[in-house]
């Protein structure tokens, strides 16, 4: 016989999910569903298993090569557990390319695995929305995405102070690179990795790494002073760069709907290879406990073009889980959310139990979420269970109750009793 005792602990990076801690998840993603569907949005999924060259070809080095959960299937093939939703849905896209109408707007909210040191807002397992749109080349595609994740923190009621969504262009960046900087190739990733660092490092520190990168004082200089750029700057170039001329125009037409709470943010790069413009990244700036983004996101126009198929523009982002619960509960945002039971009927005597039985069958047909007790117990014992699991209705059918052709309708807050015949509950607890 083994004797190993085994740990009760989840692996290194995931959590257990607790009743009360999936009531308070599924807040979020009913929200993110809810707000997406208003959108016209529609819902589709992928295999949590992957090729793992999908990633390796697209997804950067630092997903590919280093976060991978990624092993041999039996026939030899190497699989990965996906680590990100756009590839995949770059490959569905382009299996029924032909088919499918555009522009499609669709959305995810679904696993995924990294491997990477577990720490606040981080985890190995998670759960992200993934939302997007394809067919649109103009900057409505990105505005329309913009508007859902407003109308999303509306329904959390997020103070207005405690978020902003930053922007910038990745044809910005390549202005930077190629017309100021001047940068060889090799150098390129480099300072993007740099300045993607940008706000985690002091001024100090950030000039001492690009020269340490080997930039020149001038070139750091010139760094230093676009990552001080606004959208007035802008206007001096959008007759020569093409990322300068979509930003000045995202924020006319974001200006012209008041969508407010947005902002030009030089340093957001991205670290995903994909990203062809715009690239999105929201942030509690509220205060100091959550520095990490709540979400990510960009346009990507050339993703189809792995597959073979032509480039189809597209713009989405993925909004993690975990970061956003976080910021949640910073603000305490989340209602006090209770069992989804509504009725707890108590079991008398075992006599009863066929009519007992009917009665909760009868509720369920109804559309009422109803427990009933298995086994006799004292009734005391029964509603003190039912007093803890916060079950806000009681329906005791006892032998009186049997007699007269009723219940006795019990309110677990009001400590209130009433007799009251089954066909009436519904509109009683309503």
């Amino acid at each position: 016989m083994n004797n190993t005792k085994l740990s009760t602990q989840p692996y290194k990076g995931t959590v257990d999910m607790y009743p009360t801690e999936v009531l308070k998840q599924n807040f979020l993603f009913n929200i993110w569903k809810r707000v997406a569907k208003r959108y016209g949005y529609e819902e589709y999924d992928t295999p949590l298993l992957e090729d793992a060259n999908l990633y390796r070809v697209k997804s950067g080095d630092e997903i590919a090569n280093n976060q991978l959960f990624n092993f041999l299937d039996k026939g030899g093939r190497e699989i990965a557990l996906r680590p990100e939703m756009t590839p995949s849905l770059a490959r569905v896209i382009a299996a029924k390319k032909n088919e499918l109408i555009l522009p499609i707007r669709w959305f995810n909210i679904g696993r995924f695995y990294r491997y990477e040191k577990p720490q606040k807002g981080r985890t190995r397992e998670f759960v992200q929305l993934n939302i997007d749109i394809f067919g649109i080349p103009t900057t409505e595609a990105e505005i329309e995405i913009i508007q859902f994740v407003m109308s999303v923190m509306e329904e959390l009621k997020a103070p207005k102070d405690t978020y902003d969504l930053k922007i910038n262009n990745r044809y910005l960046l390549d202005y930077l690179f190629d017309n100021i900087l001047l940068l060889d190739t090799e150098l390129k990733p480099k300072v993007a990795r740099a300045l993607d660092n940008y706000l985690k490092m002091s001024s100090n520190d950030f000039n001492s790494y690009l020269i340490e990168l080997g930039l020149t004082e001038a070139q750091v200089s010139k760094t230093v002073e676009y990552l001080s750029w606004t959208i007035e700057d802008l206007k001096k170039i959008e007759d020569v760069s093409r990322g300068a001329k979509e930003l000045i125009e995202l924020f006319d037409k974001a200006n012209a709907l008041s969508i407010s709470n947005i902002s030009f943010a030089p340093y957001i790069v991205r670290g995903l290879a994909y990203y062809t413009g715009t690239v999105i990244e929201m942030y509690d700036i509220g205060g100091n406990d959550n520095p990490r983004a709540l979400f990510g996101g960009g346009r990507y126009d050339d993703l189809l073009e792995l597959f073979g198929e032509g480039k189809l523009p597209a713009f989405g982002l993925g909004w993690g889980e975990v970061t956003t619960m976080d910021y949640l509960n910073t603000y305490n945002l989340l209602p006090e959310l209770n069992t989804e039971t509504k009725i707890f009927v108590p079991l008398l005597n075992e006599k009863f139990y066929k009519e007992t039985s009917d009665l909760v069958t009868y509720l369920r047909s109804m559309g009422i979420n109803t427990q009933m007790q298995l086994t006799e117990a004292k009734l005391a014992k029964q509603l003190k269970y039912a007093d803890r699991k916060n079950i806000p209705w009681v329906v005791i059918l006892g032998e009186e109750e049997v007699n007269k052709g009723v219940v006795q309708l019990k309110d677990m807050q009001k400590k209130e009793s009433f007799e009251i015949k089954k066909e009436d509950v519904i509109g009683k607890i309503e």
